[in-house]
């Protein structure tokens, strides 16, 4: 995600569950409905997602990129379907919910 820090350096790329986090609880309070647990809400998206096919409903597959840069790089690279990088990939908003 792209953000302005008007204090440091200008424009600058941030990820990780520091965006995450934030996307996920707007898009459960948008949607208005949720499962009894986060556990049960987890079941239900990796339940229809598979290992080598496009992401499950609602989400959008992220085929390319790595975890990581530089030495900290760690030979995980983000590919169709399920992946260590993205999981099951980006929501598509509360579609689906």
């Amino acid at each position: 995600m792209w953000i302005y820090d008007t204090n440091l350096s200008g424009w600058l790329v941030v990820g990780g569950t520091s965006v995450s986090t934030p996307v996920w609880a707007g898009i459960v309070n948008t949607a208005g409905r949720f499962n009894n647990s986060t556990a049960a809400e987890l079941a239900q998206i990796y339940a229809s997602a598979s290992l080598f096919e496009a992401a499950p409903r609602g989400f959008a597959d992220i085929t390319s990129g790595a975890c990581s840069i530089g030495p900290d790089f760690d030979g995980r690279l983000a590919t169709e379907g399920w992946d260590f990088c993205t999981g099951v990939g980006s929501p598509l908003g509360y579609f689906g919910k």
